[in-house]
């Protein structure tokens, strides 16, 4: 059983959350709140998770104190004290949470120090042993023996910030709560700095000095069992360590890579798409970032698009005047390693298939992004989708962004087929303070045009209490969508927006919707995008994007307004759900990062080039920058 006392209201952020994980301290909890109180800044929140069999929750709830008190009580003590430490976490609402004991041998007035060296770290550890700390509150020779026993095995097992820190084993330390994986924390024992660090990647770490202090009541809680759950505790990191491998790790925006080089053969590579820089689409964003990254890797990227060969466009129909220049495009295919072709595109994709396919020529990496299908044209997009299925089976080899479209490219003696998923920025998670009664924030991002499906979405929000959509994007059809939803409150309509404001949008709301309705949306990049700052993806039930959504969100029929609004609803009324799926979806994005799509691109060119039996260009060779010290010293 827990149950929970908050003795004054939750309705403002927090300042800093300090958590206090206890086990019978009632002899301490009366003096620590009012330390707490002299020490800590205005606007703050305590957190005491209790595991105790005296009083100390009753205490405690009993206090008078000028910041915001919550008391859990577990009658079952899951995890030991690292589990209730994962419960104040989870409870916490504060940007940054302080972690400390109940004894008073970790002195409020540190807290101060701990948030004032937090800039640009995820973590700020306490410490006893680096320059200026003090550890003698331990007590006899044995318990400082055994401290330091237990913190040079830890840093020889773990390595790499459990071995930088010089107290891997304090149990006060302030942490950044966007940089937790809390749900990937398995806690024994007590010694939760080393679970949070290793579990979720910390590696940006201070440290501050402080002068361990001399229980201030009860007896210490270390005994030789907490010692053997310590031991096991090692030994499961140490296999969780073994057991991440650089190409399943999540990719993060503060991820700071060691020197390495990249000792690849330097290729000159082609993209043929129909959308590029300064056109703005989902395809033209991920052409621009493979571009960049392959460019970043040493290669030579040209490319060919409609910025080039303007397209001819009859309302949705969309054609590539590519056919008029074969001749010129065939001999320009021949001064590259590598095409990478993206389709399919009317004639343009046909032509490049057809001059070099069948393993003439330049070797042809094909990038399959969806089926054709317009709208009005079903029969004839079916008829161009099986022949040009037969022409794509003269690429090289084919790259699909869903295991959908792979087993559609697939065919006996065919080009080998991948799937190699497209790539977002993984930014820092934002906090979203949890308010009660707050209506559930839904964001659309997309051009307005037919096919999105806005016509189903703006019914199923429109005038529905609890519910709140904002429509990010512009287009023809922008009027008509404006007028469907006529006078509701809850509809706004923000154009287009800077890539800040897209990010700050992404950030405060609770559910990125793609309502589309035509499988021509094969991957759902807005989607990946806002499942990065941990939004619950609601989209279309189509190949691709329930591939890329899987069990992070929810997939609902197409054209179906009564769907729609329930899945909402539902998110709207069930807040744990809610957060759980954003967990969940933000743990999918980090798998996903731009540097793992850009790299298995590499890997598969120069594949596509060797299997023709071609000599490789020489190899370069590029350093990736070395990475700042890990461990920042303040005080």
């Amino acid at each position: 059983m827990l149950t929970t006392l908050a003795t004054t209201p939750r309705t403002v952020t927090p300042t800093v959350s300090v958590v206090i994980p206890t086990f019978n301290e009632a002899g301490n909890v009366d003096e620590l709140l009012r330390r707490l109180a002299e020490a800590l800044p205005a606007g703050a929140e305590v957190v005491v998770v209790d595991d105790s069999t005296d009083d100390t929750a009753d205490r405690a709830r009993a206090a008078t104190v000028p910041f915001t008190l919550t008391v859990i009580h577990r009658d079952e003590p899951s995890g030991g004290l690292g589990g209730a430490v994962v419960e104040g976490l989870r409870a916490a609402r504060a940007d940054w949470a302080v972690v400390m004991d109940g004894d008073l041998q970790h002195p409020p007035a540190v807290v101060a120090e701990l948030l004032a060296a937090a800039p640009g770290h995820d973590v700020v550890v306490a410490t006893r042993y680096a320059h200026g700390g003090d550890g003698s509150g331990l007590g006899s020779p044995y318990r400082h023996a055994v401290s330091r026993g237990s913190k040079a095995l830890a840093a020889r097992l773990l390595g790499g910030a459990v071995a930088q820190m010089s107290d891997p084993l304090s149990g006060f330390f302030a942490v950044r709560r966007a940089a937790l994986d809390l749900d990937a924390v398995d806690p024994i024992g007590y010694k939760i700095l080393l679970e949070l660090v290793v579990r979720s990647g910390l590696e940006r770490i201070a440290e501050v000095p402080f002068t361990f202090g001399v229980r201030h009541a009860e007896e210490s809680k270390s005994t030789a069992r907490e010692g053997m759950r310590f031991l096991q505790h090692l030994r499961t990191l140490r296999r969780a360590q073994r057991v991440v491998t650089p190409s399943a790790a999540p990719i993060r925006l503060d991820d700071h890579r060691r020197p390495r080089e990249n000792t690849s053969p330097r290729l000159e590579v082609l993209i043929v798409t129909s959308e590029a820089p300064p056109i703005v689409s989902g395809i033209s964003r991920c052409v621009d970032r493979l571009t960049v990254g392959l460019r970043e890797r040493g290669h030579r990227v040209d490319v060919l698009s409609s910025v080039q060969m303007p397209r001819l466009m009859l309302g949705e129909y969309r054609f590539s005047p590519l056919v008029a220049y074969w001749r010129q495009i065939g001999r320009l295919l021949d001064g590259y390693d590598v095409v990478n072709l993206h389709g399919p595109v009317p004639t343009m994709s046909d032509v490049v298939l057809l001059l070099a396919g069948a393993r003439r020529g330049t070797p042809i990496l094909y990038t399959h992004h969806s089926a054709l299908a317009v709208r009005g044209a079903e029969t004839l997009s079916r008829v161009y989708n099986r022949l040009h299925r037969v022409l794509s089976g003269r690429a090289d080899r084919i790259l699909t962004t869903s295991e959908h479209y792979a087993d559609e490219q697939r065919r006996t003696g065919g080009p080998t087929v991948e799937v190699v998923p497209w790539g977002v920025d993984v930014r820092p998670q934002p906090l979203r303070p949890r308010q009660d009664g707050a209506p559930l924030k839904v964001l659309f991002v997309g051009q307005m045009r037919p096919y999105k499906g806005l016509e189903w979405l703006i019914p199923a929000v429109a005038g529905r209490p609890g519910l709140e959509l904002t429509l990010i994007g512009d287009g023809a059809h922008r009027a008509e969508y404006e007028a469907l939803a006529g006078s509701a409150d809850n509809v706004l309509f923000a154009g287009r927006v800077s890539d800040e404001d897209l990010h700050r949008a992404y950030d405060t709301h609770d559910v990125v919707v793609l309502p589309s309705v035509t499988q021509a949306e094969a991957f759902g990049l807005v989607v990946l995008e806002g499942m990065a700052a941990g939004c619950v993806p609601v989209v279309s039930d189509l190949p691709g994007v329930r591939d890329l959504v899987s069990d992070t969100g929810l997939v609902v029929g197409t054209r179906d307004v009564d769907a729609l609004a329930a899945a909402l609803d539902g998110l709207a009324a069930d807040r744990s759900r809610l957060v759980a799926l954003g967990r969940r979806a933000r743990r999918r994005a980090e798998g996903l990062g731009w540097d793992t799509c850009v790299e298995r691109y590499e890997a598969a060119m120069i594949a596509t080039v060797a299997d023709r039996g071609r000599v490789l260009p020489a190899a370069h060779t590029t350093t990736v920058p070395a990475a700042p010290a890990a461990i920042t010293r303040a005080g």
